[in-house]
């Protein structure tokens, strides 16, 4: 009897969890559904679509930013090696519109995804610290705070060189729908990134809010490869379970793939708001074009269902 038991739960677990993650999959589509609808009503009131921040040193520089930062981040542009602020935010002191002119993509929307609430919160520590159910896929994680700010799992397409994707830098754009001359039914606008589930909160890729400034690998992805993952490998790709470090060096190094703890695939947003499902292991071409915006070559197959 107890054998018998033990078999019919081996045959009932799996079960289970296949319609708990059918479940979870439907959830993260319609995540990324509505923000894709989030970037259309962005793009219908202001004519184009919403970027992925900048940093400090990136051009344009903040208007409000004093000589002496000025003269630091010329500095820091004329000699590249020297590494100062190129990959820290600048956050001036004055109205929420100025301090929260740089702040990326996640803050953008805000008001065309029913949060108007957080975006008009005069607190900036209270916005990032406000976990949306909206930026979390429940396949991976709950929504909650790690490391005690909030966190996002989908990131912008930024293509393969950061500024041939549908989401681009502050400073290289604004980018239209019409600038999509590939065409948005096949382009990919939001998808799921990867991350290091033994590095939540902690990693490079997920140790900051979604609201915040910064042209970080938090918001965006590529079609790339990472440093665990074949050249021919450009994503999407599974989460990684188990940071090596011997591969890593740095255990915290950011991922730049998009990737999901799917056990498949990942959910993405197309460019006209359709969600598709694109399987792991697709064509390294077909899936550079189905992220690049304008190279001028129809996509003609993108292993997604």
């Amino acid at each position: 009897m107890i054998a018998l038991m033990a078999i019919l739960l081996g045959l009932l677990l799996p079960a289970v969890q296949r319609i708990r993650e059918s479940s979870d999959r439907m959830v993260c589509a319609n995540h990324l559904k509505e923000i894709g609808l989030g970037f259309h009503r962005f793009h219908d009131t202001k004519g184009y679509l919403p970027d992925g921040g900048k940093n400090k040193c990136d051009a344009p520089f903040h208007p409000l930013m004093p000589p002496h930062l000025r003269q630091m981040c010329e500095a820091a542009i004329a000699n590249p090696s020297n590494l100062y602020a190129w990959n820290v935010p600048y956050t001036p002191l004055g109205p929420t519109s100025q301090r929260r002119s740089e702040w990326s993509w996640p803050y953008q929307i805000l008001p065309y995804v029913d949060q108007e609430a957080c975006f008009e919160d005069q607190t900036d520590q209270h916005v990032t610290r406000t976990s949306l159910r909206l930026y979390t896929c429940p396949t991976r994680r709950p929504s909650q705070l790690f490391a005690n700010h909030s966190v996002i799992d989908y990131a912008g397409s930024a293509g393969t060189s950061n500024s041939n994707g549908m989401v681009v830098r502050m400073g290289l754009g604004p980018i239209s729908l019409q600038e999509v001359t590939d065409g948005i039914s096949n382009t990919v606008m939001v998808a799921e990134k990867r991350l290091k589930t033994d590095r939540f909160g902690v990693s490079y890729d997920d140790n900051e809010s979604w609201a915040n400034p910064g042209w970080d690998s938090e918001i965006y992805r590529q079609a790339t490869s990472d440093k665990d993952r074949p050249e021919t490998d450009r994503g999407p790709s599974p989460d990684i379970r188990r940071t090596d470090p011997f591969v890593f060096g740095d255990t915290n190094l950011g991922l730049m793939q998009f990737g999901s703890s799917h056990p498949k695939g990942i959910c993405a947003v197309l460019g006209d708001g359709s969600v598709r499902f694109i399987r792991f292991g697709p064509d390294p071409t077909a899936f550079e074009r189905f992220c690049i915006r304008d190279d001028g070559i129809k996509l003609t197959s993108n292993n997604s269902d």
